[in-house]
């Protein structure tokens, strides 16, 4: 996934979840910010940050907040783009889904199953299957973690994934780790108790979990190579010093 007219501005502050104010070529403005997460790890005051410029005129923000370089490395924050990179990376043969037994003639995004919309929905000539993505953002070193707040929504989906899998469709549960230098991650048990006991459910119910890493520059992103879900390994975040570094 490639960004058009990208300029390198400067954070400064995040006066509420949808708006941050960064300095560019100079001058202070305000940019929409491309997640509604909390982002605190990440938005730190004088971070350089990766901005997509708007062609649309009428916009009362130019810019899209789509990047942070954060301890060296450029960490993706847009929301939209884990569910880009797994359609295409899927179709594309880089994101492997386990258990399929002839190949996809069939993706397509957002598709309702009971109670929740699911990312992708695709099939082969003899099955079908439920893909949902989620985008991880917080990492310490070369372990990652999901996720970075509390989400009542990734729970509903697990569980939902698992009922889709007892209807006898095929179940994935895939994260896209939005920067490069990742080789393991885990569910953030201390975060969020519940999601991580519903994911425990979902595998022992037969939902495939699954992880992949992304190369990640300003303006581009990209899925690269499978990353190592332990489950088991617990997550510790870095503290003030250490981000400060």
């Amino acid at each position: 996934m490639k960004y058009a007219n990208v300029t390198i501005g400067t954070f400064l502050a995040r006066p509420n979840r949808f708006i941050a104010n960064c300095e560019i070529a100079g001058s202070v403005q305000a940019v929409h910010v491309k997640n509604t997460g909390r982002n605190k790890e990440i938005l730190r005051p004088q971070v350089q940050v990766a901005l997509v410029k708007s062609n649309n005129p009428k916009r009362k923000t130019k810019y899209d907040l789509v990047a942070a370089l954060c301890g060296g490395r450029w960490i993706n924050i847009d929301s939209q783009a884990p569910n880009h990179i797994a359609y295409e990376s899927i179709l594309d043969g880089t994101i492997q889904l386990p258990g399929l037994a002839e190949p996809i003639t069939t993706l397509r995004p957002e598709v309702v199953f009971s109670d929740s919309r699911f990312d992708l929905f695709g099939s082969t000539a003899t099955e079908s299957f439920f893909v949902e993505i989620k985008g991880v953002t917080l990492a310490n070193a070369d372990f990652a973690a999901f996720p970075d707040a509390p989400t009542i929504r990734a729970e509903k989906h697990v569980r939902t994934l698992m009922a889709a899998r007892a209807s006898g469709y095929g179940a994935y549960l895939c994260f896209i780790v939005q920067m490069s230098g990742i080789r393991e991650m885990t569910v953030y048990k201390q975060r969020d108790l519940k999601l991580y006991q519903e994911i425990l459910a979902a595998q022992k119910a037969g939902v495939t979990v699954l992880a992949y890493g992304c190369a990640v520059t300003p303006g581009e992103i990209k899925a690269v190579y499978p990353v190592k879900l332990n489950l088991a390994r617990q997550f510790h975040e870095l503290t003030a010093d250490e981000l400060a570094l």
